[in-house]
């Protein structure tokens, strides 16, 4: 959705604060996997799917979402919050199992390209730190702890990697892909995957051995800028940590020729 057509909305009326038992359930859901503060917007028209955007967006120039929802819908958003927009039937009513893994995968995905479109990594490394923070959280969702809240890892890896599939594939949705990359359930892990992010950026170096916690973080929620940092030094750190694991592979390799 244009940024522009989400101002038009909020104009008509047509976005309200997300109330019910869906929103509920997604904001429990989401912040089990970004320790973010969360805004929840339920649109009556003109949203087909979820989507994410951080309160300083600007709609306008110079007219930031957080301050939009202030003035015209009298929402209080605290500084450094994600707003997140569905459909508004789907908010207030109970939401499936697998409906709900499916959209907080798209959501964690737009979360993690939002990383890469802030700097915060060299471009040299940007996909490198977007394909170690997609493999964390794919490992991650398996664990008890996400599957108590009902969260499906098979339809959240399918949500995720149809978020991933936007960015690396080009296209305007994962419905109009057509490489077949994102179909697979370790599509991660897969061969293709990887060659064919070897040909998208010759700086890919493939990580391995990525832990399952390193995009889980304690403590309560924090601002944007603030997490943004946290994970910069800690997906950093990791990628170093493989830069180094690689080269002395390599060392050794020539010792033994």
């Amino acid at each position: 959705m244009r940024q522009d057509r989400l101002l038009e909305l909020i104009w008509q009326g047509d976005v309200k604060l997300g109330q019910g038992p869906g929103a509920r359930r997604l904001q429990r859901a989401m912040a089990a996997l970004l320790p973010l503060r969360m805004v929840c917007l339920g649109a009556t028209s003109g949203v087909d799917r979820s989507f994410l955007m951080t309160d300083d967006t600007e709609l306008l120039p110079e007219l930031p979402i957080g301050d939009v929802l202030v003035e015209e819908l009298s929402i209080d958003v605290p500084a450094g919050s994600l707003v997140v927009v569905r459909e508004a039937d789907l908010l207030s009513r109970p939401m499936l199992d697998d409906e709900i893994s499916y959209d907080v995968g798209v959501l964690v995905a737009e979360a993690l390209l939002g990383v890469i479109r802030s700097r915060a990594f060299p471009v040299a490394r940007e996909t490198d730190a977007l394909y170690a923070m997609a493999r964390s959280y794919h490992a991650m969702i398996g664990g008890s702890g996400f599957m108590h809240l009902g969260l499906v890892p098979a339809q959240f890896r399918v949500g995720l990697a149809a978020g991933l599939c936007t960015y690396w594939a080009g296209t305007r949705s994962a419905r109009s892909d057509t490489s077949g990359l994102f179909l697979r359930p370790d599509f991660l892990t897969c061969p293709r995957l990887l060659n064919y992010l070897r040909d998208l950026d010759s700086n890919f170096t493939a990580p391995d051995r990525i832990p399952v916690g390193l995009m889980l973080f304690s403590g309560g929620p924090c601002g944007y800028g603030d997490w943004l940092a946290q994970v910069a030094r800690r997906v950093s750190a990791e990628l170093d940590g493989h830069l180094a694991r690689s080269c002395d592979g390599g060392s050794q390799k020539e010792l033994r020729i």
